[in-house]
């Protein structure tokens, strides 16, 4: 594996977030056999760190070109050389289908989901067609990554997020993975699972705080709705953290979501709710059928 790297041949960008400093490739891997099978990589570069930006300044000012100068405003381009900041690489093989569709970009539409349209429509579509979570059950029977687990009791594990690199705390995004294999999303929440939420948010936060030196006031803990995957976890992130799929349209306090449990027990059987779809998801598709119908 030390030059698995070099039989990966790269076919396509299929994103490139300029704010997010993010690229996802398609690639192409040929094993043994002669077969090709997909790959996914992960790009991001890493925050800038105040002693390489240190070194950027002190060296060769040939490497500076003006770009304008207005007034009290400069911009130069600056080749940064072994300055640069580092590039974090997560890779995904063998890639299904499902992992291309998720990183390439996407023109998105808000949709309605009602609990008729949920059991309708949109449950027996992701029973269908939802990423396999096997990774998720390897952490959780301690098959995979134990190196990487933080904090783990007999209701839930945390580890870090796979393209955080551990060490910028305004980019901090952690993951937490309930154990029971029976709660997929909010959807499945009911007065019962409150104790374990609420040990979640509380025990996690205490945590970071501690090992990070943070205030637990400056984490959020949120549920994805959709999720990418269909086993129920929790995203705590730094607040400061903008990109990590925190947006009104996606995400889901699990303050509020234990407070709406709390008013209502079946609260999250019956809401409504609202969110984004990619307008070439087969999901949009089906409900626009319906609305049309």
């Amino acid at each position: 594996m030390a030059e698995w790297n070099k039989n990966v041949r790269l076919l396509r960008t299929l994103n490139d977030d300029h704010e997010g400093k993010f690229a996802a490739v398609e690639g192409e891997v040929e094993d043994g056999d002669g077969e090709k099978k997909s790959a996914v990589l992960l790009f991001e570069k890493t925050p800038f760190q105040f002693d390489d930006l240190v070194k950027l300044m002190q060296d060769d000012e040939k490497q500076f070109k003006v770009d304008f100068i207005n007034d009290v405003y400069h911009k130069y381009t600056v080749e940064a050389r072994s300055a640069c900041n580092d590039v974090k690489l997560a890779y995904i093989y063998p890639a299904a289908p499902l992992h291309i569709k998720k990183y390439s970009k996407k023109e998105f539409s808000l949709i309605c989901e009602t609990s008729q349209r949920y059991e309708t429509i949109v449950r027996p579509y992701i029973e269908k067609n939802q990423l396999n979570a096997q990774w998720v059950y390897n952490i959780i029977d301690g098959k995979s990554e134990r190196e990487r687990i933080l904090l783990e009791n007999d209701q839930f594990i945390i580890l870090p997020d796979i393209m955080w690199d551990g060490k910028a705390i305004d980019s901090l995004h952690i993951l937490g993975l309930v154990k029971s294999h029976d709660i997929h999303s909010i959807r499945d929440l009911k007065p019962e699972h409150i104790p374990l939420l609420e040990s979640l948010l509380a025990k996690t936060k205490e945590f970071l705080s501690s090992k990070y030196g943070i205030s637990p006031k400056t984490i959020r803990a949120f549920f994805h709705y959709p999720p990418t995957f269909y086993h129920l976890h929790v995203h705590f992130t730094a607040l400061r953290n903008r990109l990590c799929g925190c947006e009104v349209e996606r995400a889901h306090l699990v303050e509020d979501v234990i407070d709406h449990l709390k008013l209502q027990s079946n609260y999250y059987q019956i809401k409504t709710l609202y969110y984004k779809v990619a307008v070439n998801d087969p999901l949009y598709k089906l409900l626009e059928e319906e609305d049309k119908a």
